[in-house]
């Protein structure tokens, strides 16, 4: 018993003695406790992230300011350093930067996942709705925070020569919620407008030049026949709807005593075309001629003209003529009693 008291003794007096203030490491932590660093390193978020001040480690609770290239933006604009965290899973130390990101209530909320650059508002390409008069588009708010005052317009950006005319296209539609359709307002039709959605501090976030679609011309807006060479002309039609690209003629003939049909022909020109001469004119006969232009949308509304042939004695007979009321004009050759030799003259009369 006196050498297990000595023993024990000589073991008190020479245990090593710790430092007040410090205490002895308990052990392995349970999991799940964690302890926090002074410092953190550089987020490894996007590449395209622009870091202010930009340095390879970040002291506790330092702000940094983050931006990225032109037309995105990053889903925090400030973080700070909140320590790296250490924590204990299944016996092994486990380390990862502990960021903090301030929301737009300017509330400092934990960042769970990488910080990215994001087109803020995306425009679903395959829902672009493009007709002669209205431009569509679907949107969507990929940072909410970042959408409160969004601003769409559209514009007229390419102004029409004489004789087409263009109208300015008046104010501006805000955008709300995360997501949306944007119509433009009655548009004119072959015209370029830009369509542009920025925010409130004139951040642009989308862009682009459309171009409405083609619609049927006009008719056009004379048409008269040469009474000496029977050939039809009209005047040329502007491209104010949609680019001419030729022109449809309709020649329907009767015979002028009874009104039965004889025969019909469609005749196709080119836009540079604004002359026909008809063949095979046949004295006794009525005409009915009808020029449509033409666009990729199809053929516009058609001017008419009809004549008559018949027969008159005298070749050198001028004709007369007499205005009717409104712009319907007549031109007549002068009778006469007996048939010999035959000449061709016209009955004209047209619509503008």
């Amino acid at each position: 018993m006196a050498l297990r008291g000595l023993a024990l003794a000589f073991l008190l007096v020479f245990a090593p003695r710790l430092p007040a203030g410090i205490q002895k490491d308990p052990g392995p932590r349970k999991q799940g406790e964690a302890k926090e660093a002074e410092t953190c390193q550089r987020p490894q978020w996007d590449p395209r992230l622009r870091l202010t001040p930009d340095q390879e480690n970040y002291k506790k609770n330092e702000e940094v300011m983050l931006s990225c290239p032109k037309d995105f933006q990053p889903s925090f604009t400030h973080i700070k350093c909140s320590g790296e965290v250490q924590s204990i899973s299944h016996g092994k130390s486990v380390y990862r930067e502990a960021w903090r990101g301030r929301d737009s209530s300017g509330a400092w909320i934990r960042i769970e996942s990488n910080v990215e650059c994001l087109d803020v508002l995306q425009v679903v390409s395959e829902s672009l709705e493009i007709s002669s008069t209205s431009i569509k588009l679907n949107w969507t708010c990929r940072l909410p925070d970042a959408c409160e005052h969004i601003r769409a317009r559209c514009r007229l950006e390419a102004h029409s020569s004489p004789p087409c005319e263009s109208e300015e296209v008046k104010g501006e539609e805000m955008l709300h919620g995360q997501e949306g359709t944007l119509t433009c307002p009655p548009l004119q039709p072959y015209t370029v407008y830009s369509v542009t959605i920025s925010l409130a501090h004139s951040t642009m976030l989308y862009t682009r030049l459309l171009t409405t679609k083609e619609t049927v011309p006009d008719k056009p807006k004379k048409l008269w026949l040469d009474p000496n060479t029977g050939s039809l002309s009209w005047e040329p039609l502007p491209s104010c709807k949609g680019k001419i690209i030729g022109y449809q003629l309709n020649i329907t003939a009767r015979r002028a005593q009874d009104g039965s049909f004889l025969e019909f022909k469609q005749v196709m020109v080119n836009q540079s075309v604004t002359q026909y001469t008809p063949p095979h004119q046949a004295p006794g006969s009525k005409y009915t001629v009808t020029v449509q232009g033409l666009t990729v949308a199809g053929a516009g509304a058609a001017s008419l003209l009809e004549f008559q042939t018949y027969v008159s004695e005298d070749d050198d007979t001028r004709p007369c003529i007499r205005a009717h009321e409104g712009l319907k004009v007549s031109t007549r050759a002068a009778e006469s009693g007996s048939v010999s030799p035959l000449a061709v003259h016209s009955l004209v009369e047209y619509v503008f």
